[in-house]
């Protein structure tokens, strides 16, 4: 083999020394879905069922957007490592794939880094009064826009009475509290703490708040007291990601196929790195568009237009203290996400 054959294979097995780096890509409950499955000429974007969340999301809607933001996050480290790929998409549910990473001519630069990547991170705590400029929702606008998408950017105050029945239907399922907990790492003593999953950390949980989380949501503590009022309680305790000023942004698509919500995943990481550059962090609450009871107003409240429909909640703002004194979220392995 000349070395002109063997440029396209080594770009593909090139992939192996990035992968660990892309997969800090933004995903529903850090289950971290993704699988690359490396071929003779190219690679499988997959996923495994055993990380796909169940009741949580119940269209699948959050693992085909997480699955997005792997492959956009895999692109951007690939074009800063000078490995020259392209994505090809070719979603197949019973085969568990969204599309194929190629060889390709050499990759354009990106004006998102890896140190974005790395940094960049949800925000679930308090937040500052400091307003995002205009110019910023503008350029969110416009890059939704030139990927087939819109962004409509609604008031935090006209968001919250949907974000509160939302988090009443969300508390109330018995299916999603026992997937809540399944995912939570509330202590470092837990077994995957450092690889995957929801800790402390990453909720901003003080200690007793982690403690009632684990109490509230055992099996028999959730049956027992849901008809006592454990969900409003649980409700009114997560009022603090409703209040305060700021505002949330809205993606919404025409696209209804399945390829499309790992395309708005795509654009969702342009997004938010985007933001990141700027100082501002996000958190996405995707219950507000899986509650049946919210999903329709929401479309509304955004002004969707004929076949449009929403795809992507997240508040944007500016913490009111520096989320990168935190510890990183955990990931797992390199290896684990390869596969051939």
């Amino acid at each position: 083999m000349t070395d002109t054959e063997s440029a396209p294979l080594r770009s593909i097995d090139r992939l192996r020394e990035i992968a660990g780096t892309a997969a800090r890509a933004a995903n529903a409950h850090n289950t971290q879905p993704w699988e690359l499955r490396f071929r003779s000429d190219h690679v499988e974007v997959g996923w495994r069922a055993r990380y796909a969340l169940g009741p949580s999301d119940p269209a699948h809607r959050d693992l085909r957007l997480s699955l997005g933001t792997y492959v956009e996050t895999l692109l951007i480290c690939a074009a800063e490592a000078g490995i020259p790929v392209r994505y090809e998409p070719d979603f197949d549910a019973d085969a568990a794939r969204v599309g194929r990473i190629r060889p390709d001519a050499w990759p354009a630069a990106s004006p998102r880094s890896v140190a974005d990547v790395e940094g960049r991170r949800v925000w679930r705590g308090a937040w500052s009064r400091e307003r995002i400029p205009a110019r910023v929702l503008d350029r969110a606008r416009r890059t939704a826009a030139e990927a087939g998408f819109r962004v409509a950017v609604v008031t935090t105050h006209a968001a919250r009475p949907l974000l509160v029945r939302a988090y009443h239907w969300f508390f109330g399922d018995a299916g999603i509290a026992a997937e809540l907990l399944a995912w939570a790492r509330l202590t470092p003593r837990h077994p995957e703490y450092r690889r995957d999953g929801l800790n402390e950390v990453m909720l901003v949980l003080s200690r007793a708040e982690a403690l009632a989380m684990r109490l509230f949501f055992a099996p028999a503590v959730y049956r027992l007291l849901r008809p006592l009022g454990l969900v409003r309680l649980l409700t009114a305790l997560s009022s603090g990601a409703t209040a305060g000023d700021g505002v949330v942004l809205v993606v919404l698509g025409s696209r209804t196929d399945a390829a499309g919500e790992v395309e708005a995943g795509r654009l969702v990481t342009r997004l938010w790195l985007d933001l990141f550059q700027d100082g501002i962090y996000v958190h996405p609450q995707s219950h507000v568009i899986d509650c049946p009871g919210t999903v329709d107003d929401l479309a509304r409240l955004c002004a969707a237009e004929d076949g449009e429909r929403p795809l992507v909640f997240f508040r944007a703002g500016f913490p009111a203290v520096d989320p990168a004194a935190r510890p990183r979220h955990p990931r797992r392995e390199n290896g684990e996400h390869v596969s051939g």
